[in-house]
């Protein structure tokens, strides 16, 4: 799986308009997790430490798109495979709220939060440093550090929570991350497909080969950014 997500990230890499689509997706699902936080566990005034999550997603959405427009050269720069990216998100919030619930026996809207931002929290872990890795733009690169920042700065302590609640019931979080690698596949392959159907994409195999190895990737289309 991280081989295929390098190898996709470094194609979307190689045009500007293509990574500024792949940013406005990014934004979306960052807004997407905070909207999420918003309605469940912050729906009423919340702890510092949620309101302190909900402020972070909420400046990623931010940081993403204002980089995304940046990119692009317009306010309004298109999605790439964004109906692929909300059925993930969607999936994921589902199969695992369906999923802790087999163990409670009935809903607990704060375990469902702890598992999907544990399961969020990891892939993002993967995902930003083999991004910033990828893109040739500074401003790009310096923000995805900071993100990974403070994503870790919460990260440890909702996934040790996480775990907890999980022992006491006697279950895995093993499972759960699992189910995540699933869902989280089936969006590569879509966002795969979409790259390559991009005007002037690189194969995989012309990133592996010497003039490229040192290059960050090609294209990728989805929603076609406005005229």
């Amino acid at each position: 799986m991280r081989d295929r997500i390098q190898t996709v990230l470094r194609q979307i890499a190689q045009t500007p308009q293509v990574e500024a689509r792949w940013l406005h997706t990014v934004s979306l699902m960052e807004f997407i997790g905070a909207r999420k936080i918003s309605r469940t566990v912050a729906d009423r005034h919340p702890s510092l430490e949620v309101l302190g999550h909900l402020a972070d997603e909420t400046r990623h959405a931010f940081a993403f798109k204002r980089l995304a427009v940046e990119l692009a050269g317009t306010e309004t720069p298109g999605l790439l495979c964004p109906e692929a990216a909300v059925r993930y998100f969607q999936a994921l919030d589902h199969e695992l709220a369906a999923w802790a619930t087999s163990r409670t026996g009935a809903p607990d809207v704060y375990l469902h939060y702890l598992l999907t931002t544990t399961a969020i929290e990891r892939r993002a872990m993967v995902l930003y440093p083999l991004y910033k890795a990828a893109s040739r733009h500074p401003s790009v690169r310096e923000e995805l550090g900071r993100v990974v920042t403070e994503e870790q700065s919460h990260r440890r302590s909702i996934e040790d929570a996480c775990v907890a609640r999980l022992t006491a019931l006697g279950a895995s979080l093993d499972d759960a991350l699992a189910l995540e690698e699933r869902l989280f596949g089936a969006f590569i392959g879509e966002l795969e497909a979409a790259v390559a159907r991009e005007p002037g994409a690189v194969s995989q195999d012309a990133l592996l080969s010497p003039a490229l190895a040192s290059d960050a990737g090609v294209p990728a289309r989805l929603a076609q950014p406005a005229k």
